[in-house]
């Protein structure tokens, strides 16, 4: 189908003769039809106009809606009554509303049936009669409801219903009903007030068909069996639906939220796009979209999924998000009279993961990927969406590459726009703003910006080190390690200067990679990344076999907990000649294996030797206060605890100890102080909001518990203490 709507279909030459000649008639049709004494001869008098399309029929009745006759009436009683098309029974009814606004009333009756000696009750066969869908197929999924009255009298209603994913899952849900039709649209009315963000709209049998058949071409596509549901009922659905013979006109709507903004018909876009959804892209394109190439919705699909059965498009990221500013040839538009005020540009940073194939140079859409990680395979895209407001909302008419464009800068320009990302990034950090989120969301579009910069500026000088030193600073201060991977691996292949030390630093990347949420919920790439930076630290061990490299390697296998390997490798640096801040942190390491092996003595005496080492070395007070508390010394405890505090103010497990410490000895009131100046040191710390509250609780402050309480589950609801908290709050009301 075409995803645009269809205009009225437009009558042949031939076509708008025959109805014609048929008005021409209707008064003689007419006559006749007074005449019958029964159904079936009323039927053989109409058969001239039944025989016309249903275009045909349509534009037959809407003419005689017209003519303010009695024989005009007369005959369209009868179509509404005999006519074989459901579309062409309401176009009668609606012509015969007009001719009664015109005081012009039927004086014929159809025919009734000549009773039967005994009478017999026949159920009549089903006919469609309403059906609603979401208009939300923005978001991927719709609910999907049809209506058919049946039995005596059509008294009875016959409901199919279907949630429908166009993503990945095809037919999600389905269920069979039979109702009462006062049932029937009491659901609807239930189903619209539930529903209330979301408007439920009306679609013919022929629309919800079509969105059917995409959700089934889903599971083909993705080799999904049907849910038992459909397969229970498919003799049904097929018979009602996939081989309705009189099914409507399909309008091609395509049931998407009419109200869209342009950033989020943009970013509906991306994701359908990465997530596989293509009809929908297609749906979110405006008529006159440059990407089209003459391409239809079907053809559309099917290139796209062909390409993401290769490419594989995974776990999307924006980068950033922002509004152009209108530029001179933008202001009016020769399609418009109100320009620029229909039309809108947005700039979008944004990454997503790829499989290399030459597929992707069949796409028109396909940007370029100014970075590119090669475990990973993201690709970091810049593009700018042009939308323009159509009758459905807005829809894009043009993607540009800006990725692409800004490499074909000169030099002089890239750096000029570099300095400027980079004065804002500055400006920025003197700044005071109290609204944080756009604070953010500033400085993450100013160092993206950048750093699309520096891609050019990169693949333009590639034997100048200096840029990919300087993008590694970059990319390291937007917290991203997957795109800091991208400069660091290049440096290693292109500049042999800094080699030992850029393995380390690719290294630390990769493990901070790997111990990042983008790989907690992917086990197999976080030993992946692992053991990447196991081996970048085995061959900087190779180049050079000193203290800090066997350091660095006893770090990884510590957090791999693998104790035994760590010890050797710790020992290994003793034996280098370690300066004083090396050995401390070896002698912390191996505190840290001793106290998960409950060797707490051991352990103790570890720390001890680091702090006389390294007395600033970061977590030392704390560890050996820990231990100290561990082995029942809670006075010693407490001094390295405060000491600890002193150096390190907004390390929460110190607060907690020392509340603790304080509680059992029942100093309610120093706890209470320590507490909140825990809160006050770290107000974004949910677990000290939350011990605050418990602190208060206990001293009978219900009221300012309550309310600490309260910020805490706004901070983190989810945070076990948090949790248990609230619980020890509800014991103390039942008591």
């Amino acid at each position: 189908m075409s995803r645009k709507k269809e205009t009225l279909q437009q009558l042949s030459e031939a076509e708008h003769k025959q109805v014609q000649d048929l008005l021409s008639q209707y008064h003689t049709l007419a006559q006749t039809i007074r005449t019958t004494e029964d159904a079936q001869g009323a039927e053989s008098v109409l058969q001239p106009i039944i025989a016309l399309t249903e275009a045909q029929q349509i534009t037959l009745l809407k003419a005689l809606g017209k003519e303010q006759h009695q024989d005009a009436a007369d005959l369209l009683v009868a179509l509404n009554a005999f006519a074989p098309n459901k579309d062409a029974r309401k176009e009668a009814r609606r012509s015969l509303l007009t001719l009664e606004g015109h005081k012009i009333q039927p004086q014929w009756q159809p025919p009734q049936a000549r009773p039967a000696v005994v009478q017999v009750n026949v159920s009549n066969p089903p006919r469609f009669w309403k059906g609603f869908v979401t208009q939300s197929r923005e978001q991927g999924e719709v609910q999907l409801l049809l209506f058919w009255e049946q039995g005596y009298d059509y008294t009875e209603v016959r409901s199919l219903s279907f949630l429908l994913e166009f993503w990945s899952e095809g037919i999600k849900e389905v269920s069979v009903e039979t109702t009462g039709k006062r049932r029937a649209q009491d659901r609807i009315t239930e189903l619209k007030a539930r529903l209330q963000d979301v408007p439920l709209v009306e679609c013919t049998l022929a629309e919800g068909r079509r969105l059917l058949e995409e959700a089934l071409s889903v599971h083909n596509w993705r080799k999904l069996p049907l849910p038992k549901e459909y397969r229970n009922n498919q003799p049904l659905i097929k018979k009602q639906i996939l081989e309705a013979t009189e099914a409507g006109r399909d309008s091609g709507a395509t049931f998407v939220y009419p109200d869209m903004e342009p950033q989020e018909t943009a970013l509906h876009f991306i994701g359908a796009w990465s997530m596989g959804d293509y009809g929908l892209t297609y749906d979110l394109l405006s008529s006159t979209c440059t990407l089209l190439r003459d391409a239809t919705r079907d053809e559309w699909i099917e290139q796209h999924r062909h390409w993401a059965d290769e490419a594989k498009p995974a776990r999307i990221e924006l980068s950033f998000v922002q509004e152009r500013e209108a530029t001179q040839d933008a202001i009016w538009l020769p399609s418009t009279a109100k320009g620029a005020s229909r039309r809108k540009d947005l700039e979008i940073g944004w990454s997503v993961e790829l499989s290399p194939t030459p597929l992707s140079g069949t796409l028109p859409e396909m940007p370029m990927g100014t970075a590119v990680n090669r475990e990973t395979g993201r690709h970091w895209f810049w593009s700018i969406f042009t939308l323009v407001h159509e009758k459905d909302g807005w829809r894009i008419q043009r993607i540009t590459d800006e990725g692409a464009r800004i490499q074909g800068l000169p030099v002089a320009e890239i750096q000029q726009q570099i300095k400027e990302q980079e004065e804002a990034v500055d400006q920025l950090a003197r700044q005071q703003s109290d609204n944080i989120q756009a604070f953010m969301e500033e400085l993450a579009m100013r160092l993206s910006k950048a750093l699309f910069y520096y891609d050019a500026l990169i693949a333009l000088l590639p034997l100048d080190r200096h840029p990919l030193e300087a993008a590694v600073g970059r990319a390291m201060a937007q917290g991203n390690p997957e795109r800091t991977m991208v400069y660091l691996d290049r440096l290693l292949q292109r500049f042999p200067e800094n080699h030992e030390e850029n393995l380390r630093r690719i290294a630390a990347t990769e493990i901070n990679y790997a111990f990042s949420p983008r790989a907690e919920t992917m086990p197999e790439r976080r030993q992946h990344f692992l053991d990447l930076a196991e081996n970048a630290l085995h061959e900087a061990i190779e180049l050079h076999d000193s203290s800090l490299n066997h350091i660095l390697l006893a770090e990884l296998f510590m957090s791999e907990q693998r104790n035994e390997e760590a010890e050797t490798e710790l020992e290994k640096a003793r034996g280098q000649s370690p300066s004083p801040q090396d050995e401390a942190t070896i002698e912390a390491s191996l505190g840290a294996i001793a106290m998960r092996r409950e060797r707490v003595g051991d352990a103790l005496s570890h720390f001890q030797r680091a702090s006389e080492l390294d007395a600033n070395l970061p977590g030392i007070w704390f560890n050996i206060g820990f231990a100290h508390r561990l082995l029942g010394h809670f006075e010693k405890a407490e001094q390295m605890y405060q000491r600890a505090l002193q150096q390190e103010p907004q390390d929460i497990r110190i607060y907690s100890e020392l509340i603790a410490i304080h509680m059992n000895r029942s100093e309610k009131q120093e706890a209470k102080r320590i507490a909140a100046e825990g809160v006050r040191q770290n107000p974004a710390s949910a677990h000290l909001h939350a011990l605050y509250a418990s602190v208060l609780h206990e001293l009978g402050e219900r009221k300012t518990a309550q309310e600490e309480l309260e910020r805490a589950e706004m901070l983190d609801p989810t945070l076990e203490i948090v949790q248990s908290v609230r619980q020890q709050f509800r014991a103390s009301k039942k008591r």
